[in-house]
């Protein structure tokens, strides 16, 4: 018969090694009331810096997070109605993702996507321009007496460009726009949309190395000299994908809530959002009353 000292231990062993057997194998760590497990390491890593410590101090960091978290609860700051609205507002928020990335993850499928492409080519083409220019600035709220002296300047490089001077030439020694200045002006093979819609069709309008008249965009005067002749250009897949998926992830996203829409249904109050100086000095008491 065992000693009554040796059950006691025995029975204290069992008693551990059988806890230990149920404990929950994804648990990491128990603060106070709260259980932190793998993915919760996980995501909190995901908000830090890249090079925040490995992961033990990724979890003994978490672990001070949840220290302070246990004692807001215990001082009942997760009752004041500013800090639920924003606790509802984040698990809201996280939801929303969540459930966003779960319904439109089969829209940006490689499958799709080429699918997409194929069938888009002639809309994804754009018009490709190789042109050089020379630029003068106007200052943001030029007067019409410094806008017409930089006009008389661009008048006066265009004439000397009609009378055989080079383009080059000009464009180093009077363009003001610095990036393309020291190569004579060369802004390289543009595609439509890279650069301003009224640069971009007086430019096309060219014929190979005819020179535009002076003319104005936001950015200030320019004077263009076509290089080649303008292009249609086809991107490649792989240059189209970002655009061919957020463009599929939009259309799907508004299929989504086009449906909920449908079926969630909503009721609004727009009283509640009065402003509080709207209300009448006597109202809130008034309005305590007719609630009793």
């Amino acid at each position: 018969m065992l000693h009554p000292s040796v059950r006691i231990t025995t029975v204290l062993f069992l008693t551990a090694a059988l806890v230990a057997g149920c404990r929950d194998e994804d648990v990491v760590a128990r603060v106070g009331r709260t259980e932190l497990r793998r993915a919760d390491v996980e995501a909190f890593a995901s908000q830090r810096a890249p090079d925040s410590g490995d992961t033990q101090a990724q979890l003994e960091a978490l672990i001070d997070r949840a220290r302070l978290a246990e004692q807001a609860e215990a001082q009942g700051l997760d009752d004041r109605p500013g800090l639920r609205a924003r606790l509802a507002a984040a698990r809201r928020e996280v939801l929303a993702q969540a459930l966003l990335e779960e319904q439109l993850k089969d829209a940006t499928q490689e499958q799709a996507l080429r699918a997409r492409f194929a069938s888009s080519k002639e809309a994804l083409s754009r018009r490709e321009l190789h042109v050089r220019h020379i630029m003068l600035r106007l200052p943001q709220g030029a007067d019409e007496a410094e806008k017409r002296r930089a006009r008389d300047r661009a008048n006066l490089l265009y004439a000397h460009l009609l009378g055989g001077a080079s383009f080059e030439q000009v464009a180093r020694e009077s363009s003001q726009d610095e990036a393309t200045a020291p190569r004579g002006g060369d802004l390289g093979r543009v595609l439509e949309g890279q650069v301003h819609p009224s640069f971009f069709e007086a430019a096309a309008a060219l014929k190979k190395d005819e020179v535009s008249k002076p003319f104005e965009t936001p950015y200030g005067l320019h004077i263009v000299q076509a290089l080649a002749p303008v292009e249609t250009r086809v991107p490649s897949f792989e240059e189209a994908r970002g655009r061919l998926a957020a463009q599929s992830r939009r259309e799907a996203e508004d299929r989504l809530m086009k449906d909920l829409r449908e079926r969630v249904s909503v009721e609004r109050f727009p009283q509640a959002l009065r402003p509080l100086e709207a209300t009448p000095p006597d109202a809130g008491s008034r309005v305590g009353e007719e609630s009793r």
